[in-house]
């Protein structure tokens, strides 16, 4: 297990009450579910983030990176078929692209470890590779969040593209999900990342990707043309209508229509309990941008400054990263 370290960025101060407040008016989603108030469990600052861990009355336990930001992950210990966040739930959609049940899966980037531990609930027979470049996160997820490794979730303490670059295994379906509380890594949102993500997939294989909207994104239709030019089909879900999309962007390139996609989402229900209606999900959010025309610059390891994409004062505390 290889553990990759950048050097520490010295941190913005967090603006005053008064401007909190007011960002606290003006940005949080419509559809984010309400946060509770919690005691503190945990409190700490890693290499990359400054870690909290809250427990709300009701028995949730939040992971945040940031007072100001809003949470990363939300879990019940002991309880994974609890899915809080709209954006967690709406990932789950990608699996409506696949033509068969995930049997390899990876994740880049842990949080709380609530869609791997879900996934694991539903499809016990899927195998997980999980990236997570800050070995704090990891240490916190099993501590405090309910998360366990074993021989079918392997975790590696590393960069999520030096990971999937060393590492030539194929996957049916990779979440990335690998951002911090305020910035996007701009190395995985370039073309040359996406063609690895690619390149990594097995034949028919889905990337799924957890993307701000355009209000928070300057880099939003940058973004969306850089998945066209690599993949074949990208499709596009507003995760319960609020600030996060999912992009889904298949290896296969025929087109998946809105009622495939449902048919699916209800075949792979069959059998499971899921704690929210995956049909309805996809139906409700489906857009195909395939070929819808977009002006816009493609992100590449020369050009992406997406690592400046969301500023404190624009932030929206709300419930998942990005």
């Amino acid at each position: 297990m290889t553990v990759t370290t950048t050097p520490h960025r010295r941190r913005r101060p967090l603006p005053g009450p008064a401007l909190a407040l007011l960002a606290l008016l003006l940005f949080w989603p419509v559809t984010a579910p309400a946060v509770e108030t919690g005691r503190m469990l945990f409190e700490t600052d890693s290499l990359y983030h400054h870690i909290m861990v809250i427990e709300a009355q009701s028995g949730l336990r939040y992971l945040s990176f940031n007072r100001a930001m809003g949470h990363q992950s939300a879990v019940m210990p002991g309880r994974p078929e609890v899915l809080t966040f709209a954006y967690t739930q709406s990932a789950f959609a990608a699996l409506a692209f696949l033509e068969r049940e995930p049997q390899e899966v990876l994740f880049m980037g842990l949080g709380g470890g609530s869609m791997p531990m879900y996934l694991r609930l539903l499809f016990p027979q899927a195998r997980m590779d999980i990236a997570e470049i800050d070995p704090e996160v990891v240490r916190v997820a099993e501590k405090y969040l309910g998360f366990k490794a074993d021989d079918k979730i392997q975790v590696a303490v590393n960069d999520g593209r030096l990971f999937m670059k060393r590492n030539p295994k194929s996957y049916d379906l990779i979440f990335l999900d690998a951002y911090n509380d305020h910035a996007v890594p701009f190395h995985l949102t370039t073309r040359e990342f996406l063609e690895l993500a690619r390149a990594r997939l097995k034949p028919g294989g889905v990337v799924a990707s957890n993307v701000w909207s355009q209000g928070l994104n300057r880099y939003f239709t940058a973004q969306i043309k850089t998945y066209q030019e690599v993949f074949p089909q990208l499709y596009l879900l507003q995760a319960g209508g609020g600030a996060n999309y999912i992009f889904i962007a298949t290896q296969d390139a025929r087109p998946v229509s809105a009622e495939q996609a449902e048919q699916r989402a209800r075949a792979l229900t069959q059998g499971r309990t899921w704690s929210f209606d995956l049909a309805a999900r996809v139906k409700t959010e489906y857009a195909c941008y395939t070929s819808r025309r977009v002006e816009a610059k493609t992100l590449t390891d020369d050009f992406a400054p997406v690592n400046l994409l969301k500023t404190m004062e624009a932030s929206a505390p709300g419930e998942g990263r990005p």
